[in-house]
């Protein structure tokens, strides 16, 4: 079984816009043969596979073929002959076809007519010159083609940028590595304000578990280090930053804890968010700096209040006294400002254990983004990562006797944090939440939401804003370098593309899309198309769909997947080149029927086939989503 391009052979040969009625309007071009003859010049002709009743402006002969030119469909749809017939049915000449269009005879537009020609697409003077000059700018002319052939079949605007979103799509370049790609670009310039936003959100898709998972350990390792009201918990968070290579053993706590705190109040500044411990931390830097004793009283008097109303009982008796301490020294003038190391760093205590209580409030992506403002405070070595890694998955036994209890218990608790917020292929509603939060991240859903929000303004419209594709829009319309806008245009049009393929026709509906997944340590996509009846709510009908799609896995190797549901009843039809396939799978299925049980469906078959060539070009022809999941140590996953 050849994987090649499987996204670009599946919507090439896309089953639901294939049978639409053919419409006419003015000055359209069409290739019909003469069927029947009526008075009043009134004929038969046959375009393509259809039939159509037209008035002609003079009399032809039957069985002739010729080039028409729509003049009006008021009423009666009139032809008029522009090429002389082509005898016994034959295709008249397109060379002189181009010659009455104006059109250069190039081997180009020669073959840019027949394909429009061949697949029976509606031609007029200026689709053929605006189709000849995108082709020009193509890096290929097949695609360029296939592209020109689905903005027309599906009906979407003609215009260069719907091109140039189709084709990139059918380039089928990883949406990974189009991530990767503009963050590489971003960080070799100078930041602005959507860039900064950009090179959080486009980290955030482009690491891998493995290195999701150990910032995750690590935010929980800084967060106690920073905002516990527990001093052993501090120390022994601190000691274990300093165990692992992600502080120096000879750092002084307080020096980093300032350092911490500048980084903080650079992150606010960028923030959108009004996250209270955020703001409150550029004027505690600010005031501080410049010595000023009544903007410190003004900032301590803020966050007193913050405290009181923010946090728990138990954070309100230790930080709360300690920030009242230094506000009434300051007032009673026995502390000038600018404060000391040990009483700023106090203050930041206090201030980062506020942000914790914010952020546990948030998701976990929010969350994660929010503290990892303060990780490049740590020397964050491959060497401290890895270590980091392997006593998060190393057994409790196996840890080092040389670690105090409090460590061995923030490892546990590290690892807790990591299970919730990893992707836990064994929940099928955690794994439907993230692919739906990654969905929405890249702003797949944007429009929609934007709609959303314009009915409802009391909405959450500043996280719409800062999904990947409004960015995106946002970065083009500043001073970039040409570098970053084409690898910014290319992911536009990817994402786009990916948008204008999912459509509704009657009352079936489609819905195609591609987002980056992680594994443990790779990378890669996950494509699918979901398609079926549309229900009242305006979703796919649960009852009677059609799921399918490609994967690509390191022990199965290509696999090819058709769920067919028809009244809950399913039949699952598995293509697979390996001849054991049947009995790797057999000890799930009981599992399958159970689980699928417990939510009112009936699994009917499950088919094993090896296929042939012919079997494989059969299913691509409906086939329309390609997931190349593939994973390390000899292990696949199961959903």
């Amino acid at each position: 079984m050849r994987a090649s391009n499987i996204v670009q052979d599946l919507i090439k040969q896309d089953k639901l816009t294939t049978n639409r009625p053919l419409t006419f309007r003015p000055g359209q071009i069409i290739s019909g043969k003469v069927l029947k003859l009526y008075p009043n010049q009134i004929a038969e002709v046959q375009v393509g596979s259809q039939k159509v009743i037209a008035q002609l402006e003079v009399g032809l002969s039957v069985n002739d073929r010729h080039f028409f030119q729509v003049q009006s469909i008021d009423g009666q749809v009139q032809l008029k002959v522009l090429e002389s017939p082509g005898l016994n049915g034959k295709q008249p000449s397109v060379e002189n076809l181009l010659k009455q269009l104006n059109l250069p005879v190039t081997k180009e537009n020669i073959s840019l007519l027949q394909f429009f020609l061949r697949e029976q697409l509606p031609i007029t003077k200026e689709t053929i010159n605006m189709a000849a000059e995108w082709l020009k700018s193509s890096d290929s002319f097949q695609e360029g083609l296939e592209g020109i052939r689905l903005l027309l079949t599906k009906q979407l605007p003609f215009t260069k940028d719907v091109f140039h979103s189709l084709t990139t799509v059918l380039k089928n370049e990883p949406m990974s590595l189009l991530l990767e790609n503009l963050l590489t670009q971003i960080k070799g310039e100078n930041p602005t304000e959507s860039g900064n936003k950009l090179t959080a959100l486009l980290t955030e898709m482009t690491m891998t578990e493995k290195e999701k998972m150990s910032n995750v350990a690590l935010m929980k390792l800084v967060k106690d280090w920073l905002s516990s009201t527990d001093q052993q918990k501090s120390k022994s968070a601190l000691h274990f930053l300093q165990n692992t290579g992600f502080i120096s053993s000879h750092a002084n706590e307080e020096s980093m804890v300032q350092q911490a705190l500048q980084k903080w109040s650079k992150a606010a500044m960028v923030q959108t968010k009004n996250s209270s411990g955020l703001n409150i931390i550029p004027e505690l830097v600010e005031n501080n700096r410049a010595g000023s004793r009544e903007g410190l009283i003004l900032t301590l008097t803020k966050l007193q209040t913050i405290l009181k109303n923010d946090v728990n009982g138990s954070i309100e008796s230790k930080a709360l006294s300690e920030i009242q301490k230094i506000l009434s020294d300051i007032r009673g003038s026995n502390i000038a400002p600018p404060l000391s190391e040990r009483d700023m760093t106090t203050i930041a205590k206090a201030i980062f254990q506020v942000l914790a209580q914010e952020s546990d409030r948030m998701e976990i992506p929010a969350r994660t983004a929010e503290w990892k403002q303060v990780l490049p405070i740590l020397n964050q070595s491959e060497q401290s990562l890895s270590k980091l890694a392997n006593m998060l998955f190393m057994d409790q036994g196996n840890l080092s006797k040389n670690q105090s209890n409090e460590e061995h218990i923030l490892i546990e608790q590290m690892k807790n944090d990591i299970k919730i917020a990893g992707m836990q292929w064994g929940n099928s509603q955690a794994v439907k939440d993230q692919i739906k939060h990654l969905i929405q991240s890249i702003g797949l859903s944007y429009e929609h939401e934007l709609l959303n929000v314009l009915k409802n303004p009391e909405g959450d419209a500043v996280n719409k804003a800062d999904t990947l594709k409004p960015l995106l829009m946002q970065l083009l319309s500043e001073e970039s370098s040409p570098a970053i806008k084409d690898a910014a245009e290319k992911l536009l049009f990817k994402i786009t593309g990916f948008q204008l393929l999912s459509q509704e026709v009657g009352p079936l509906q489609q819905y195609i899309f591609q987002v980056p997944l992680s594994l443990w340590e790779m990378k890669s996509d996950l494509t699918m198309q979901w398609s079926g009846r549309k229900t009242e709510n305006g979703k796919i009908d649960p009852n009677f769909c059609r799921v399918l799609f490609y994967l690509n896995l390191s022990q199965l190797k290509e696999t090819i997947v058709d769920l067919q549901v028809q009244n809950r009843v399913m039949n699952l039809s598995i293509f697979n080149e390996r001849a054991d396939i049947r009995m790797l799978a057999a000890p799930f299925i009981a599992q399958l029927k159970g689980n699928l049980s417990k939510i009112n469906y009936q699994l009917s078959s499950i088919v094993f086939e090896k296929p042939k060539d012919e079997k494989v070009n059969t299913l691509k022809a409906a086939i329309s989503a390609h997931s190349a999941m593939s994973h390390v140590n000899g292990v696949d996953f199961r959903i």
